[in-house]
């Protein structure tokens, strides 16, 4: 969570305060169930899954869905992900700062990982 950055330092501040990131440096998504890959996951066209798992910010821990595609690219399989989540829900207060003009009371998450044979 220390590494989000913006366009502005100001901004960079409030976020790194709403989400106290001096105490909470990372956040943590846990699988709690496995990831239905279909009936032929080599065939080479994308794969559109959820992974259902424990998203962890601030010490607070709620079950999410993260909706997921993945797709193997030469030797790599590479997945792309995004869920909402509601600020609220993770005891992080909105900035109201001047540099941070308007902000919603949601955000998303998202995620790219790479698989690669070793």
């Amino acid at each position: 969570m220390t590494g989000i950055i913006t366009d502005d330092s100001r901004r960079d501040r409030a976020i790194q305060s709403a989400l106290s990131t001096g105490s909470f440096p990372t956040a943590l998504f846990t699988l709690t169930e496995p990831i239905d890959l279909g009936d032929d996951p080599g065939s080479g066209g994308p794969i559109n899954t959820t992974a259902v798992g424990e998203l962890t910010i601030k010490d607070i821990t709620r079950t999410v869905e993260i909706q997921l595609e993945a797709q193997l690219v030469d030797y790599t399989v590479v997945v792309v992900g995004s869920t909402e989540v509601v600020f609220a829900d993770y005891d992080v207060t909105v900035p109201r700062v001047p540099i941070v003009l308007s902000a919603e009371d949601h955000g998303i998450v998202e995620i790219q990982l790479f698989f690669t044979r070793g």
